[in-house]
């Protein structure tokens, strides 16, 4: 007899036990499921939560390192995700190398039928960064290299500007840095160089997309005529009539996924520290848009998320 109650006792404590450790187990994963739901929720988000003016609307999840909108109009910002960090900014950059010329034309010191010969330091850099096929010492009008920066991102074009503007590379990057203070810019915005290309020494130029979009919103106000060369999609040089394809893949029809027919600029980077970057501008009716997409993995994906900004900012806002 007591050896059954001593049995019924060892079976109850032995179920007892088991069933503790399967409440455990299963408590634990149900645990971890939630855990990994929540990681995968973060992995999906690809930058920080998202501000915008109007929070009854959804915003779109921009899949970068940093992305804004701004009223082109009134330099309001309608949306913002991590605006307010400095990035490499590639050749977005050009944004105030086309500023400074066209400022300097305005002001009559440089004329688009100038002559500037191209030095050996604006022809000869990196081999992979983007360039007109032109020699040492080769004669081209302002108008030519200008278009060639703006439309295809010629480096050594963008440098030759430079140096006929300011001299040297060294100080038309000082000009870029005077300016940018005039126009507004914070104190994390740097430039060493015209191009936005990595200096040999590793530097490169730096700015927000809160700052890129201040050029772009100043660049658009003080010289509107801008979107004349950036809404191009092709450009024939004066010099050998090689024809230039614009860099901005929303401009054509034919590109159906990133095609926006509103778009007329502005300006695409690319580097690999600041992977793929489009500050982007469209215009319906009255109202100009300007967009800011830094950090992208793709040419395309760039677009796509600059497609994204604009079709919120005109749908909604």
């Amino acid at each position: 007899m007591k050896r059954r109650k001593i049995k019924r006792k060892v079976n109850f404590f032995t179920t007892l036990i088991i069933l503790s450790v399967c409440y455990i187990g299963i408590y634990k994963f149900s645990q971890s499921s939630q855990v990994q739901n929540f990681m995968n929720e973060i992995i999906e988000v690809s930058g920080p939560s998202t501000t915008f003016i109007d929070s009854s609307l959804k915003a779109p999840n921009i899949k970068g390192q940093a992305a804004i909108l701004m009223d082109a109009s009134s330099g309001e910002i309608l949306l913002k995700q991590d605006a307010n960090s400095a990035f490499p900014v590639a050749s977005m950059s050009k944004l105030m190398t086309e500023y400074i010329v066209q400022e300097q034309i305005q002001n009559g010191n440089i004329k688009w039928d100038d002559l500037v010969e191209i030095s050996h330091s604006a022809n000869n850099m990196d081999p992979q960064a983007v360039k007109i096929y032109v020699k040492d010492n080769d004669a081209l009008t302002v108008r030519d290299l200008y278009s060639a920066m703006v439309i295809s991102s010629a480096n050594n074009a963008t440098r030759a500007l430079a140096e006929h503007v300011a001299g040297t590379e060294k100080r038309f990057a000082e000009l870029m840095n005077k300016k940018a203070k005039e126009i507004g810019l914070s104190s994390k915005t740097n430039f060493v160089n015209s191009t936005g290309l990595v200096n040999t020494d590793g530097s490169e130029n730096i700015m927000t997309a809160e700052d890129v979009a201040i050029l772009a919103y100043q660049l658009l106000s003080d010289f509107p005529e801008v979107v004349e060369t950036t809404n191009l999609l092709e450009y024939e040089l004066a010099y050998d009539s090689t024809n230039l394809k614009n860099s901005n893949s929303m401009l054509y029809p034919e590109n159906q996924d990133l095609y926006f027919n509103l778009v007329d600029g502005l300006k695409t980077g690319y580097t690999e520290t600041a992977g793929y970057c489009f500050a982007g501008t469209a215009k319906q009716g009255d109202k100009r848009l300007i967009s800011v997409v830094m950090g992208t993995k793709s040419d395309d994906a760039r677009f796509r998320e600059t497609y994204k900004l604009l079709s919120f900012g005109f749908d909604n806002l």
